[in-house]
């Protein structure tokens, strides 16, 4: 059983100095506070910029392992830039760091995008999501796959009150049909992908969630996190490769809001010092509403 941290910084920057390597001078270390599931510190030093990642919890810790053994895997699988991932340890405690991918969020970007690079935006993810997608299943490290049910079965461990797996029943059906089951991201939503000033795909990262499940798992996971005209665009980008069933993209939407909702309750109750976007509290507002009617 691995250990964790906990909001240190003073501990914290100690730790990234000695990572870096001595000639390598620190410049800046800053919290992320909309990180989640890790206290997440943005690097600077005199020659590089680099991402520090420490989990808050244990199964936080396991999602870091995965994470950093699955961007290992897909190195050189796909066209767009993952982060090339170092697991580090602190004791028993594991953490990661990865130089900086040039780049800026697309969540932050895409209530801006033209129509235009909507499109480009879209086209470039329905590129990535076939390239992920075509990896053979059976390739995948034996001691990181699983299915996303079984995934999101594990998280729910970590949520407060009452956690209703009966929601997951729509994705176990899809993952048993499934007409041929695909290695997917499991949270690519628009503040996984980075875009660069061209708007095109710079980046994709955080792959912790990466398991063995239906397509559409990908496509629906990032229409329910995305703004309408771009989750249309990337819809029609998709169908216009294969066929894509909408009612299995509105399952997956539905299943994270739920999701969703319950890590909002888990982490106000446990981290209080995190700042979830106003988009986010609003959606699990609604939810709990629907949930608890």
């Amino acid at each position: 059983m691995y250990d964790y941290f906990s909001p240190n910084e003073a501990e914290l920057v100690e730790i990234i100095k000695k990572n870096i390597g001595a000639e390598n001078r620190l410049v800046k270390a800053e919290t992320i506070q909309t990180g989640w599931t890790n206290i997440t510190m943005d690097v600077e030093t005199e020659q590089s910029a680099y991402i520090f990642r420490f989990p808050r919890n244990f199964f936080f810790a396991r999602m870091m392992i995965k994470d950093c053994h699955f961007c290992q895997f897909v190195k050189g699988k796909v066209s767009v830039q993952i982060p090339d991932m170092q697991l580090k340890f602190d004791n028993n405690r594991p953490f990661s760091m990865h130089r900086k991918i040039k780049g800026v969020s697309l969540t932050s970007r895409m209530n801006d995008l033209t129509s235009e690079e909507e499109k480009r935006v879209a086209e470039d993810i329905v590129q990535f999501l076939s390239e992920l997608h075509a990896i053979p299943v059976d390739t995948m490290p034996a001691d990181i796959a699983e299915s996303l049910n079984d995934f999101l079965t594990g998280l729910s461990t970590v949520h407060k009150g009452d956690y209703d797996l009966e929601k997951h029943n729509d994705l176990i059906a899809m993952e048993k049909t499934s007409e041929k089951p695909v290695i997917i991201h499991g949270d690519f939503n628009p503040g996984n992908i980075l875009l660069d000033e061209e708007a095109h795909l710079s980046g994709v990262i955080d792959f912790a969630f990466a398991s063995i499940s239906d397509r559409h798992a990908d496509v629906g996971r990032f229409v329910g996190r995305a703004t309408p005209s771009l989750g249309q665009a990337v819809l029609e980008a998709y169908q216009a490769q294969r066929p894509c069933d909408e009612i299995k993209v509105q399952h997956i939407v539905d299943l994270f809001k739920y999701v969703e909702y319950k890590y909002v309750q888990y982490m106000q109750a446990e981290h209080p010092e995190i700042i979830i976007p106003e988009a986010v509290l609003a959606m699990a507002e609604q939810e709990g509403k629907r949930f608890n009617a």
